[in-house]
């Protein structure tokens, strides 16, 4: 997500915030607040300003947290979708490619 093509299109939308959960106090908390049950690592929780959940990455098939396979990256265009207010649909479309091209890698 930090790549030079990827990340200004992030930042049109989100801030980005990662959150180590075994070693940041309060992290595991936090998680915990916005995830039901332990989905494993990386999820990703997309939140409004206040702090209210819009979307997860736990789609239809489980935790989509990187993206890898057709299924995931049509949740997480969903997620993009669903919270955006900037994004484009053609800068989710290039974040969509990008995942794809680094999963051929």
């Amino acid at each position: 997500m930090a790549t030079k093509d990827v990340a200004p299109l992030l930042a049109k939308e989100f801030v980005i915030l990662k959150l180590d959960a075994d070693r940041a106090p309060g992290a595991a908390d936090l998680a915990k607040s916005y995830q039901p049950k332990e989905q494993g690592l990386p999820w990703m929780v997309i939140v409004t300003p206040d702090g209210k959940a819009v979307i997860d990455s736990t789609g239809p098939e489980g935790n989509t947290g990187f993206p890898a396979k057709p299924s995931e990256y049509a949740h997480f265009k969903t997620m993009l979708e669903k919270a955006k207010r900037h994004l484009t649909d053609g800068d989710i479309a290039a974040l969509i490619t990008s995942l794809e091209a680094a999963n051929k890698k």
